[in-house]
């Protein structure tokens, strides 16, 4: 019962039939292992740390309305109100918000007056409450002093003297380590600018950017048409304190248009779009498997139909039920490992122009190997039922069909 002559002889009279099954499942293991890839690659960005405590996290961001208002005043008077509102643990300003996909971007670089060799970061001006008020972790060096801060004006340049970086930023501007005490500078500029602590991780404001994790702050509060707070509070008080804090900010100075807006918001606002891929992805990879079953189990049924007189036979001359079912699960078994070698060769292909094209995540054997299983699984599965439906048949019954 398990000679391949008459199987692979069958399957010659059967060619067209059986080789579009192989070609269709060659065509979902390329594109079901590929998807897996880019799946895992977004889920995997989605669950990384953002550094931050960011369920208790309130953004703020506001525009003065006259054109001479006392921006620093004003910055001051609001974030010693802030904090001393019960509940909250700590409030900070910066120049943006983090994980909102709105930020801005520098290079670094090891010597003064460089022109090559950059080291690309996210930058943010803010204060020593950062910190504190972000739930960083800082696991080098110090904060930032109050003496430290600078105030400018919106076109005044200003060279800061010392930052602070995330281990990130850190290990990629000093890959032997230890910098703690190392210096940066711009890339037009001969200030140094020296490394005076290190934060475990802060994502940034871009998720998705190739480099997100690359910080840098500075201690500055450019007082420019418009600035944001961060505001940090305890646990399970956010939504109350976002409650009060629009009515007392307004109520402290009038004379500006306030926003505000949770940092847990603005991180699931970033990972909209990579949502929707996996959501995509997933139901094509459910639906091309379930076409791929579907046609198994089609085809299976065909043959069974077309082959009772010969099953008859064979129940006839002793061939038991598990024999007839194990014929089909074999003959099957010859499509799918057929359509899978295609289709590995296929997967490769397509994933090393994705790679080079679109920069996507390379597939490695082992996902590559899960997902020919998987398949091979589900066409197995999906010939069963009918292979015990061929089993069922009696000889009798295969005669008064001729």
């Amino acid at each position: 019962m398990f000679e391949l002559k008459p199987m692979l002889s069958a399957l010659w009279r059967n060619k067209v039939s059986a080789l579009l099954i192989a070609l269709q499942l060659a065509l979902t293991l390329a594109i079901v292992s590929n998807a897996t890839v880019i799946v895992k690659d977004r889920l995997a960005n989605m669950a990384r740390p953002t550094g931050m405590d960011v369920d208790n996290i309130i953004a703020v961001t506001f525009m003065p309305v006259p054109n001479d208002y006392d921006m620093a005043g004003a910055v001051r008077a609001d974030l010693d109100m802030m904090r001393s509102m019960p509940g909250v643990v700590d409030a900070s300003v910066t120049n943006q918000i983090p994980v909102s996909g709105s930020g801005s971007a520098s290079s670094f670089y090891l010597e003064p007056n460089a022109q090559i060799g950059d080291i690309d970061g996210n930058y943010y001006e803010t204060d020593p409450h950062f910190i504190n008020a972000l739930g960083l972790n800082l696991i080098a060096g110090r904060n930032f002093r109050e003496d430290e801060m600078h105030v400018v004006g919106a076109n005044e340049n200003f060279d800061g003297s010392v930052i602070i970086v995330t281990q990130q930023f850190a290990d990629t501007a000093f890959p032997e380590g230890d910098a703690l005490g190392k210096f940066l500078y711009y890339g037009n500029k001969s200030t140094p600018m020296e490394i005076i602590g290190i934060v475990e991780r802060h994502l940034g404001a871009w998720p998705s950017w190739s480099l997100a994790g690359n910080v840098v702050f500075h201690p500055l509060l450019v007082a420019g048409n418009h600035k944001r707070y961060l505001v940090r509070t305890q646990p399970g008080h956010r939504d109350t304190i976002f409650k009060q804090l629009e009515d007392k900010l307004a109520e402290r100075d009038p004379q500006r248009v306030i926003h505000l807006e949770t940092l847990a918001e603005n991180l699931a606002s970033t990972y909209v779009s990579d949502n929707i891929m996996v959501k995509v992805l997933s139901l094509v990879m459910t639906l091309l498997t379930f076409i791929v079953a579907l046609g198994i189990v089609g085809l299976t049924i065909f043959w069974i139909n077309q082959r009772a007189k010969q099953i008859g036979v064979r129940r006839a001359l002793g061939a038991t039920r598990a024999n007839i079912s194990r014929y089909f699960l074999v003959e099957n078994s010859i499509i799918a490992a057929t359509g899978l070698i295609l289709g590995t060769a296929a997967a490769l292909i397509i994933n090393r122009l994705m790679v080079s094209e679109f920069s996507q995540p390379a597939l490695s054997l082992s996902m590559l190997a899960v997902c020919a299983v998987i398949l091979l699984t589900v066409s197995l599965t999906a010939a069963l039922m009918p292979a015990m439906r061929a089993a069922n048949i009696s000889p009798a019954m295969a005669t008064r069909s001729v």
